[in-house]
């Protein structure tokens, strides 16, 4: 394919692109893409990387030549050899003894969990007060994550806050001002996401230490070691159990939390979510039967992934030479598939700046343009998962509250693993 490499935006010698990014990763990208296209290089600190933002280009990364794409190593890192980080018939074997964990029939038997989780976190909030939105929606989550898959009374166990805290702190790795430098460079935020991961294996094999006898996520692992199959070691179930404590309750607790912002930043769009929980729900708990009929809240949540995409990229390495977009990528490239441009590209969602949850009543946006959670076989597991989760945890919440925002001007964003804001994201707890 020869040397036709992508467009480079202009930099500094030696360092190249890296201060720019590192700065402001996602001006940045939504410049160079502007400027250069759909498939931009670029230079950090002598190792180039490629952006990639079109919904042509994700098909063919994530469906059509999916196998010269594979998860960087990156995952390993983080998550060692679970599902979100490996491979081939690595991933089909772990995808196989997975999969029935979340069935829709499955995580519909997990909704009264749900729901008395996101009761118990009603309970605790006084009216009139202000709350760190994204901290109790990611205490949320987790305790729904421990009620379900992983049998645990989230009540009565110990250690949770540190094992929450760790996972989150897994974000360290892929700070901007880290992630843009070699991986050798001791940065503070490296050093954190070492201490988490330590405290992550640490808290987990507590986790295995106990008795199981449940018919529980955790319990099949930990009974299912040294048998033929996955998992063969205590290393596999470690594994797999810090990819799924990260990502069973980040993400959708990042999409909780833009969502109670946007609601509160769109009045008219809450009333409308509230009317409909009342029609539709009532004084009743939200159960299976009612979820299908709050079209509205799925709109509002559609279009929350769509404006505020937990997951802002995903990254992939080349397995070999490959061309996109009329370019040539080297085998072993790094490609960022960038969601968050692509979510809010004004030539696949009419103004792509509105929060506007009607457009998915229309639903024109082309396939591969609307990708939260990927796509493809490797499309995330928890995808009807975290769905039916959103729409029990807000149901049950808005029932009796309003949240209402604190803060001052626009949510400002950091760009980690996942899209971290930066503080609190202050909300007033209103009764209704």
């Amino acid at each position: 394919m020869g040397d036709n490499g992508p467009p480079t935006p202009g930099g500094l010698p030696v360092l190249g692109n890296t201060v720019a990014f590192a700065r402001d990763p996602f001006s940045f990208i939504d410049s160079a893409v502007t400027t250069h296209g759909d498939v931009i290089r670029l230079s950090m600190l002598g190792r180039d990387r490629y952006i990639v933002a079109h919904p042509d280009l994700f098909e063919r990364a994530l469906v059509t030549d999916r196998d010269a794409f594979v998860k960087t190593e990156d995952f390993r890192l983080a998550f060692g050899d679970s599902v979100l980080a490996v491979d081939g018939d690595e991933w089909r074997e772990q995808r196989d003894l997975l999969d029935p964990f979340f069935f829709f029939r499955q995580i519909t038997d997990y909704i009264p969990k749900m729901r008395k989780q996101a009761d118990r976190r009603a309970e605790s909030w006084t009216p009139g007060q202000t709350y760190s939105a994204v901290e109790e929606m990611k205490g949320l989550t987790f305790d729904i994550l421990g009620s379900t898959l992983l049998g645990q009374d989230p009540g009565k166990r110990s250690g949770d806050d540190s094992l929450r805290r760790a996972a989150d702190d897994l974000n360290a790795y892929f700070a901007p001002t880290s992630w843009a430098l070699p991986g050798s460079l001791p940065t503070p935020s490296r050093r954190r996401f070492n201490r988490a991961v330590t405290t992550l294996r640490e808290e987990v094999d507590r986790l295995l230490a106990a008795d199981h006898s449940g018919d529980d996520l955790l319990s099949v692992l930990a009974e299912a070691r040294g048998e033929e199959g996955y998992p063969r070691s205590e290393t596999a179930v470690s594994d797999q159990l810090v990819g799924i404590i990260f990502a069973g309750h980040e993400t959708t607790a990042l999409a909780l939390t833009y969502t109670w912002y946007l609601l509160s930043e769109h009045p008219s769009v809450r009333e409308r979510v509230e009317h409909e929980i009342d029609e539709v729900v009532g004084d009743d708990p939200v159960g299976a039967e009612h979820l299908s009929d709050l079209t509205v809240l799925e709109r509002v949540i559609k279009e929350s992934l769509r404006v505020y995409p937990p997951i802002h990229t995903l990254p992939r390495t080349t397995t070999r030479e490959i061309e996109l977009g009329g370019y040539s990528i080297p085998e072993g490239s790094e490609v960022l598939l960038s969601v968050r441009n692509v979510h809010r590209d004004e030539r696949f969602f009419e103004h792509p700046d509105q929060f506007d949850p009607d457009r998915w009543e229309r639903n024109d946006a082309p396939e591969y343009a609307y990708v939260p959670f990927g796509a493809g076989p490797r499309r995330c597991i928890g995808q009807s998962f975290a769905m039916i989760e959103a729409k029990t945890a807000l149901t049950e919440l808005m029932k009796r509250y309003r949240l209402e925002w604190a803060g001052n001007g626009e949510l400002d964003l950091s760009p980690q693993m996942t899209t971290q804001p930066r503080g609190d994201v202050p909300m007033i707890v209103r009764e209704r």
